[in-house]
């Protein structure tokens, strides 16, 4: 029998086996070599660059204990591992006995291709590695399988980009290494392999299959924050009596009413709950206060109504918000309404599945019964840490409760990643916060990095020494990185980095001004709303300007960006000499907008983005942005050599939001904004709403002299030399809010007033507990997380006064440990 995909020899002469292997490699076929040191290193000199990348895997097993119970045996393509007596005990001894085998990830990639598989991935674990390798597996086994036919969802545009290089980068060396044609034919189908967001994929499958509902083809993508909000607003209206004041039936006002059931709304359906689902359920007895009562009734009525006259708005205008898109497709497929037939998908492929609500989990397993397509899916619900998003913690479970529990599962325990050292020490936390029921580690992992790492905890015993003690640990881990990097030890690796990892955005900017003021380059990575950044604002002043052009303050507004170019200073002194003269002002500042003139007749003669991407490109944006940068850099120890370091890692990020900015306008110019009006309505509209939308991530490529500073959900996926965790101080219970909480059978809702104390339902108390305790499961998961992107060291600061539940506490309660 001939291998189609992979070759595991043990125990066999090489002599005789020695050609077959030479074809196999050859040929794209991996091989698995289990004999003596002289085999090995005979094969190591000959097929060397096939092992360099994993394609000829050696293992000595001379000295194994038992290996001499085990009679040489071939496994073709990893067949009768399960069935077969004899292959499935040499299996098992394999795996039991020869950690650098990676027997999880084997069995994973070598998995019959009709299994719907669940990998459950700890951090660190290679889920990338076995992903890529399982679809190798498939195009290999599968007969006429198609790239196109496998599809893929990530949750970020950088998974999608990354997933896309890794396969690519894959392909190409098996074609450098065999110059078998094949593998040029599937680089050329692996463009239209749909690896894609969730969301992109749900855009692609309404224009395909939403006629069926009532959408066109020509669906179209845009804001529906202001249509939605107005249409609350109308329901509500209708809901309460004109006979009675407002208050008096509700207890607050009509706008603060209307603002409430668009903020419930918008965290049920993030959450994956349709309003039909949550109505059914019990909202509990408020008839002991009329006006919570009241409240409650409204909350339930209008929310009734919006629902249909929200999707048939949807349905008349033929357009679906950004934050609807996969909501949306995944009820009309679970309600039947929506048909995928003919949909060309064989295999589902979910990354990060812990990060999912139950309504995408729900979706996926129906979109694969109904096409006839099978599901491939990796996460580690230890990873679970976007409970805002809806994401959940029985991820796993749900999916298997859907496909009926026709699931295979495998566990990858072998960690790539962290020092052993301090993955034993990290080991010692995870152990005893999952003995208190709030992290799910079951079994410790396999270390294979051996190289000697540090782990260093500090107590902060005082406030007001946090700042000090955080720069000291931050230049003591700049420096000893450095000196590694000159000296040889280290290599520089996109990996090689002080990353300093935080809870909130807040927090990381502190941190971030403070390294400034202390002469260090910052790369800034938090959860900063896109619309809210530096170029996204600096933009619109420029096309506010343009609409406004007699209004004095948007002229001030565009000179103050890097759009404009002028010479001499603008004088705020000359300005408020004028008291306000708006002719006059206008005298003033047109003085230095003589560059706006030759725009003002191209926007009139020339299509908006033809004209708005002129701008952009010619205007040598970035490099004035380069230079009112570094006028503006203020603190100590700054060398020429930094400033201008640290002006280009602002100048990249001002860019990346800007390409981010650029692609975003030509998707929404191609149809509805045609005009410079327009563009400016949807500018507005979107910096006044849009908080769901944040800032690409920034990485400067082989810079291990700056800081990273990223919020840990902005870290998830990473790996950096050395983290330092200098904040531990955050709560680990929830802060009360304005909010609904739902369970199996009952709801409860909150409203939390500025003034006059807040309002609750009556199953409040009751779902704030497991509120509570769900919020604190989670920030353990948040403090595994950010350990866990550690290499070779780890640095901790635990406060040592918190009288509440804190990161520092979880660490506090096991002891400071240092190596």
């Amino acid at each position: 029998m001939r291998a189609r995909y992979s070759a595991l020899f043990f125990k066999k002469d090489l002599q005789e086996h020695l050609e077959e292997i030479k074809v196999y490699l050859k040929e794209g076929i991996k091989v698995f070599w289990f004999g003596s040191p002289s085999d090995i290193e005979a094969l190591r000199e000959r097929f060397g660059v096939f092992v360099k990348d994993f394609f000829l895997q050696l293992f000595d097993i001379t000295e194994v204990e038992g290996v001499e119970l085990y009679s040489p045996n071939i496994i073709i393509d990893g067949l009768g591992i399960t069935d077969d007596e004899r292959k499935s005990e040499l299996f098992y001894w394999a795996e039991k006995n020869i950690p650098a085998f990676n027997a999880a990830q084997y069995r994973v990639e070598h998995c019959l291709s009709d299994a719907n598989i669940v990998v459950k991935a700890s951090a660190g674990t290679g889920k990338t590695t076995v992903m890529i390798d399982r679809i190798l597996y498939l195009m290999h086994t599968v007969p006429n399988l198609l790239m196109s036919e496998i599809y893929m969802i990530t949750f970020t545009n950088e998974a999608t980009n990354q997933m896309n290089a890794r396969l690519q980068e894959m392909l190409l060396k098996k074609y450098s290494l065999t110059k078998n044609k094949r593998y040029l034919s599937w680089l050329e189908q692996q463009s239209q392999m749909h690896i894609s967001t969730i969301d992109s994929l749900a855009y692609d499958l309404f224009r395909k299959f939403g006629t069926g509902v009532g959408f066109g083809r020509d669906i179209a993508i845009r804001p529906l924050e202001k249509d939605r909000k107005d249409l609350i607003k109308d329901i509500l209206s209708d809901k309460l009596s004109d006979q009675k004041t407002i208050t008096s039936q509700i207890g607050i006002t009509y706008p603060e009413a209307g603002k409430l059931i668009d903020d419930y709304w918008k965290e049920l359906t993030r959450k994956g709950y349709t309003i039909t689902e949550v109505l059914r359920k019990d909202w509990g007895d408020s008839n002991s206060e009329p006006v919570i009562a009241g409240l409650q009734k409204v909350i339930q009525a209008v929310l009734h109504d919006f629902e249909e006259r929200y999707r048939q708005l949807k349905l008349d205008e033929n357009t679906i918000s950004i934050n609807d898109l996969f909501f949306d497709f995944g009820h009309y497929l679970l309600d039947e309404r929506l048909k995928c037939d003919g949909l060309d998908m064989k295999y589902l492929f979910v990354d990060e599945f812990q990060d999912t609500d139950s309504t995408q989990i729900r979706t996926f397993a129906r979109l694969v019964k109904n096409v006839g397509a099978k599901l491939f899916v990796v996460g580690d619900v230890k990873q679970s840490i976007y409970a805002f998003k809806g994401a959940t913690a029985e991820a796993f479970d749900i999916l298997d409760d859907e496909m009926d529990g026709k699931l295979q599962y495998f566990s990858l325990r072998n960690n790539y990643r962290t020092c052993a050292n301090i993955m034993r020490i990290m080991e010692k936390y995870f152990f005893a916060w999952s003995y208190e029921g709030l992290l799910g580690y079951e079994e410790p992992v396999r270390p294979f990095n051996r190289e000697p790492g540090t782990v260093q905890m500090d107590y902060i015993e005082k406030k007001d020494t946090i700042p000090r003690q955080t720069m000291e640990v931050i230049n003591c881990a700049l420096d000893d990185l450095e000196l590694e990097v000159r000296s040889g030890k280290k290599k520089v690796t996109e990996k090689t980095k002080v990353a300093v990892l935080v809870r909130g955005n807040k927090k990381a900017s502190e941190i971030a001004e403070l390294c400034r003021t202390h002469g260090k380059t910052v790369v800034l990575n938090s959860d900063r709303p896109f619309f809210l950044s530096r170029a996204v604002r600096d933009f619109y002043a420029m096309i506010s300007s343009f609409i406004f052009p007699d209004h004095p303050i948007y002229t001030y507004n565009y000179l103050m960006t890097p759009y404009a170019i002028y010479d001499g200073i603008i004088s705020t002194s000359e300005m408020e000499r004028l008291h306000g003269d708006k002719k006059a002002l206008n005298e003033y500042l047109n003085k230095f907008t003589y560059k706006k003139t030759h725009y003002q007749k191209e926007f009139r003669l020339r299509p908006v983005l033809a004209v708005v991407k002129e701008i952009v490109e010619n205007e040598e944006i970035i490099q004035r942005y380069i230079a009112m940068d570094k006028v503006h850099m203020q603190g100590e120890g700054w060398t020429e050599a930094k400033r201008n370091r640290q002006a280009l890692i602002d100048a990249k990020s001002y860019q990346v939001n800007l390409d981010k900015l650029m692609d975003m306008i030509q998707q929404r110019m191609e149809g509805e904004f045609a005009t410079l009006y327009d563009l400016y309505v949807y500018l507005s509209l979107m910096i006044a709403t849009n908080r769901e939308e944040m800032e690409p991530d920034l990485d400067m490529e082989n810079d291990y002299t700056s800081v990273y500073i990223m919020t840990v959900h902005k870290s998830k996926g990473l790996e950096f030399d050395t983290v330092i965790l200098p904040a531990m101080n955050n709560g680990l219970i929830p802060r009360e809010d304005t909010n609904i909480l739902v369970d199996d059978k009952k709801v409860a809702w909150c409203y939390l007033r500025n003034v006059s104390g807040k309002m609750t339902s009556a199953w409040y108390d009751e779902l704030r507990k497991e509120e509570i305790q769900k919020g604190i499961e989670e920030e353990t998961r948040m403090l595994y997380v950010a350990m866990t992107r550690a290499v070779n060291r780890l640095v901790l600061l635990v406060n040592n006064w918190d009288m509440y539940e804190s990161w520092s506490s979880l660490i506090r309660r096991v002891g400071l440990i240092n190596e």
